[in-house]
Parts: C-alpha cells; structure tokens; sequence
C-alpha cells in the first residue's frame, strides 16, 4: 500500500515510505527522488537477524518544500507502484 507519513516527530523535510520493493537499495531511492530536488539522506529498514529489507524507508529533502511536490506525484521504483 502506498503510504507516506510525515510532520509530528520527523524532522522538517523528511518522509518515510512503505511498499517499497525489497530489491530498492537506499541509492535508488537517492537516485529517484533527486528528480525533485537535493536529498539529503536515504535509508531502507532492514531485519536486523536476516538482513532483509523489511519494505520501508527514509527521504530526507534539504528542502522541506519538496514534499509537498512528491507527494503530488504517482512512483514506480524497481517496478512497483509506491
């Protein structure tokens, strides 16, 4: 399902994701959303025992207004509608 949450308790500028495909690397997200503007950091959560990413990750924007444009738009990263 595609979900994004941000505001109350993350930083100003910054998303996390879910339904993300287990092949996205943080550098493909890095990559994707630099079409938007300047991202500052990329994670994608993994399992701690196995190592596997668990199909969400962090965006962060240096440029808090860019969400909003993000958030406008449809993506498809690895193949999957996110």
């Amino acid at each position: 399902a595609r979900r994004w949450i941000f505001g109350n308790g993350f930083r100003l500028g910054e998303a996390i994701h879910s339904g993300i495909s287990w092949e996205t690397t943080k550098e493909k997200l890095k990559e994707y959303f630099e079409n938007y503007g300047d991202v500052v950091q990329t994670v994608v959560m993994r399992d701690r025992t196995t190592g596997r990413p668990r199909g969400f990750g962090f965006i962060v924007f240096a440029d808090p207004s860019i969400l909003n444009r993000v958030l406008q738009d449809n993506h498809t990263i690895d193949a999957k509608t996110v």
